[in-house]
């Protein structure tokens, strides 16, 4: 999936997945990613503040407290601040991920 330009001329987040891109809207106390990849993913188990995420294209299965559910498109997943979660992606995947706090990723250099 491609974004429209004005979201892929954002700043790009430091994600440490090989094959990910995420562009960076940067609020006061939030942040905004629009990732992609065209490739499967997996995120290892990690927790930090609250986040929500859409997927827009493809599945995302996620583990969080035990229990493992798959999300495809439009399917909002939601992870409550320090809940530890991990995640297996089928690619190509983009999503929109909100997150409660302002410095979940740094901008890449």
């Amino acid at each position: 999936m491609r974004f429209p330009d004005f979201i892929e001329k954002l700043p790009q987040a430091d994600v440490p997945v090989p094959g990910v891109q995420a562009f960076l809207l940067q609020a006061y106390q939030h942040q905004v990613a629009f990732l992609k990849s065209d490739q499967d993913m997996t995120m290892p188990e990690h927790s930090h503040a609250a986040q929500m995420e859409i997927p827009l294209e493809g599945t995302a299965e996620v583990t969080m407290a035990g229990q493992v559910k798959v999300y495809g498109p439009g399917e909002p997943i939601y992870v409550p601040a320090g809940v530890a979660h991990s995640g297996k992606v089928k690619g190509p995947y983009a999503s929109v991920i909100i997150f409660d706090s302002a410095d979940r990723y740094k901008l890449k250099k």
